[in-house]
């Protein structure tokens, strides 16, 4: 099972008409999930999509959570404080924020099989990236 991104629903969610390679693969990756792969993100993810959403996109708040909802084999997840704690040992060990860290940490104690994403940072955690 992978783990989903916040990157992946931003940049389908900010897509224009005309799609990038990134914003059509994005767009592949949910449509997975929706035809029924099983997939995992974090509670942080949904968050943080809904944030820079309120900033960019404010109409795409509710079109966000519909979608989500149309995803019954996307599980979100609640990072665990034993998560959190793992990524402040893990802080400055790898080019990530503190957020990526909390979902690095899950992505391990979940043994996931890797995620979707387009930040080339998670390519030094030893983490299967797809994309």
């Amino acid at each position: 099972m992978m783990f989903v991104d916040a990157n992946i629903f931003i940049k389908w969610m900010a897509a224009k008409k005309r799609l990038s390679i990134t914003e059509a693969i994005c767009g592949y990756i949910l449509q997975k999930i929706v035809w029924g792969e099983k997939a995992i993100t974090s509670s942080l993810v949904k968050d943080e999509v809904l944030i820079w959403l309120s900033r960019y996109r404010k109409p795409a708040l509710e079109k966000f959570l519909m979608s989500i909802r149309m995803m019954p084999t996307l599980k979100i997840i609640n990072p665990t404080l034993e998560d959190q704690e793992n990524a402040v040992k893990m802080y400055g060990r790898y080019p990530l924020g503190l957020s990526d860290l909390i979902n690095l940490s899950l992505i391990r104690r979940l043994r996931l099989e890797g995620i979707y994403t387009t930040d080339n940072d998670f390519k030094n955690t030893n983490i299967r990236v797809i994309f």
